[in-house]
């Protein structure tokens, strides 16, 4: 299998598994990171998994946004009641923008989760792709660089 056709493949499963949150890209990168591809490779696929899943929760967080603005648009009484947490991030970019982060790169709280509230956090979406992208491409190094030194140091 050529490495571009690899990327593209990772590529392609990331972006579906940002839509669908039980498709594992972290099992395939796992799957290609030990079939011993020199590190270029590797950094791409890190690339291409953080762009495809960053690309598929941006739709969350443009869903998110516009779902809260049409909720206060409604009534002027919430109809939807949120934990006081998430109203509190709302004024506060800095702590939302390190809540995406965090949560890209860990998953706790599910980035699932929380792309839909970070656009009802009024934060802005170039700041939720550029910061979950580095949160998740965090997260796809350390779980593809493992295997792949393995890989590397076994004669």
């Amino acid at each position: 299998m050529t490495a571009l056709a690899l990327v593209g493949g990772i590529f392609l499963l990331a972006l579906l598994a940002g839509f669908v949150p039980f498709i594992s890209v972290e099992l395939a990168l796992i799957v290609s990171a030990a079939a011993g591809v020199s590190i270029g490779v590797l950094l791409a696929l890190v690339a291409a998994a953080a762009a495809g899943q960053m690309i598929g929760k941006s739709c969350f967080f443009l869903g998110g946004r516009s779902a809260f603005a049409w909720n206060e648009r409604r009534s002027r009484r919430p109809r939807i009641r949120l934990p006081g947490f998430v109203n509190r991030v709302t004024h506060r970019p800095r702590v939302a923008a390190a809540t995406v982060f965090v949560s890209a790169a860990t998953g706790v709280p599910p980035f699932a989760v929380v792309s839909p509230l970070a656009g009802g956090w009024r934060l802005r979406l170039s700041s939720f792709v550029v910061v979950g992208f580095a949160g998740k491409a965090a997260r796809f190094a350390g779980i593809v660089l493992v295997p792949g030194a393995l890989v590397a140091l076994h004669p």
